[in-house]
C-alpha cells in the first residue's frame, strides 16, 4: 500500500501545479499604472511582465518584450480596467501593483476619486501613489540603457527617497487617513524623468536621471503647491518621522558630506497667548564621511547641525501659510491642549498660521 502512495502522490502533485500554471495564464498580472488625463476620462498605462512581440496597435515594448505596457481608456478607471481585460482576454490581477504614477496634469482632479478606486480588496493599502513630472505613461514605458524603468526600479526610486527623508511615505491607506478629516493634509511624492541633451557613448551610463525631487502639497479641497527637497526633508523632520538623512554641508573650506542616523526626535506643544509654540529636540548619530582639508570634524559637525534647523526653517516657512495640517498638528493639540484644540473644532488652519517653532539639533558620534 504505500509503494501505491507514493506515485499518487506525485500525479496529484502534477495535477495541482497545471491547475497554478493555468491560472497564471488565464491572468494579466500586473506590476505598476501610470494615470494620465485624456478629454473627460483617463489613459492608464498598465506595466506587465509577458513576452512576444508587440503589433503596431498593441503593447509598447519596454524591454526586450521582458516587460510590455498596455495603453487603455475609459471615462473612470474600472472602464479602463474592463479595457485591458477585453483586450488581454484575461483577469486583470492587481495583487502585484508595486507603485501607481499619476500624471501632474491631474494634480487639480480629485484623488480621493483615485484613492476610492484602489481601496479594494484585491490591491496592497500599503503600495505608494506618487505624482509624475508631464506624462505618467512616460515614466511607465521609459526605457533606460540599462534596462527597462520597471516596476520594482520605479518602486526603489520612491523608497530610497522616502528612506533619506527626501520624500514622505504615500501609501493608499496614509493618504487616505490624511484627507478624512477636516484641515488635514498630505504631503504626496513628485517622480521626474529628465532626459539628457547628449548620449553617452558608455553603455553603463544612462542618459536619462530618474528621481523624487520635490512634491505636491494636497489637501481634501484639492492641491495647494508644491515644496522642494529642502522643504520635504524639513517636513520630516518637524513631523518627527526622519530615521537618516545625508547632508552636503558647505563651508568657506568647501564641502562635506555628514551621514546622520537614528534620529530621534521629541515633540512638545503648549499654547501661549492663543497661540501654539512646537518645540523640537532632535537627536542623531553622525558619521563624518568626507571633509575638505581644514574644515575641523567638530566645525563639520556643528555646520550639520545648524542645516538641520535650517530645514526646519524653510519647511515651517513653506507650510505655515498653506491652511492645511502638513506636520500632524492636529494630533498634537489633541493630546497636549484638548482645551485649546475643542476651541478649534478640528479646523486647525488658525493654529496653523499662528504656530512658532522652536528647535534644537544635537548630534554625536557613531
Amino acid at each position: 500500500m504505500k509503494k501505491l502512495l507514493i506515485p499518487l502522490f506525485a500525479f496529484a502533485l502534477m495535477l495541482l501545479t497545471g491547475c497554478e500554471a493555468g491560472e497564471v495564464q488565464r491572468r494579466v498580472v500586473v506590476h505598476a499604472l501610470g494615470i494620465d488625463a485624456l478629454g473627460d476620462g483617463y489613459e492608464v498605462s498598465y506595466q506587465i511582465f509577458g513576452g512576444g512581440s508587440p503589433s503596431d496597435s498593441g503593447p509598447v515594448d519596454a524591454s526586450e518584450s521582458t516587460v510590455v505596457t498596455l495603453l487603455t481608456q475609459g471615462r473612470t478607471l474600472y472602464e479602463t480596467e474592463e479595457s485591458l481585460q477585453l483586450q488581454t482576454g484575461k483577469e486583470v490581477f492587481m495583487g502585484d501593483v508595486e507603485l501607481i504614477v499619476i500624471s501632474e496634469d491631474l494634480k487639480d482632479a480629485d484623488i480621493t476619486e483615485f484613492l476610492g478606486y484602489f481601496r479594494r480588496a484585491d490591491i496592497y493599502l500599503g503600495v505608494n501613489v506618487v505624482y509624475c513630472r508631464g506624462s505618467a505613461k512616460d515614466i511607465i514605458g521609459q526605457k533606460l540603457n540599462q534596462g527597462s524603468a520597471t516596476a520594482l526600479l520605479l518602486k526603489g526610486v520612491v523608497e530610497s527617497a522616502i528612506d533619506g527623508a527626501r520624500a514622505c511615505s504615500s501609501r493608499i491607506i496614509e493618504i487616505s487617513n490624511a484627507l478624512n478629516d477636516k484641515g488635514s493634509a498630505a504631503v504626496i511624492p513628485v517622480i521626474s524623468l529628465e532626459k539628457e541633451g547628449g548620449k553617452s557613448d558608455d553603455s553603463t551610463v544612462s542618459d536619462v536621471t530618474l528621481g523624487v525631487f520635490d512634491s505636491f502639497l494636497i489637501t481634501k479641497d484639492g492641491f495647494i503647491g508644491e515644496i522642494d527637497e529642502n522643504e520635504t526633508i524639513g517636513t520630516r523632520l518637524l513631523r518627527a518621522d526622519a530615521g537618516e538623512i545625508s547632508l552636503q554641508v558647505g563651508s568657506d573650506r568647501g564641502t562635506a558630506s555628514v551621514k546622520i542616523d537614528k534620529i530621534s526626535i521629541k515633540r512638545k506643544i503648549s499654547v501661549s497667548d492663543g497661540a501654539p509654540l512646537l518645540e523640537l529636540n532632535i537627536e542623531g548619530i553622525y558619521d563624518l564621511r568626507s571633509a575638505p582639508v581644514g574644515l575641523e570634524e567638530n566645525e563639520a559637525v556643528s555646520l550639520a547641525e545648524k542645516q538641520l534647523l535650517w530645514l526646519c526653517g524653510r519647511a515651517y516657512e513653506a507650510l505655515k501659510n498653506s491652511g492645511g495640517d502638513f506636520i500632524e498638528l492636529g494630533k498634537l493639540l489633541e493630546k497636549y491642549e484638548q482645551e485649546y484644540s475643542e476651541e478649534q473644532k478640528s479646523d486647525y488652519k488658525q493654529a496653523i498660521e499662528g504656530l512658532t517653532v522652536s528647535a534644537r539639533a544635537v548630534l554625536k558620534k557613531y
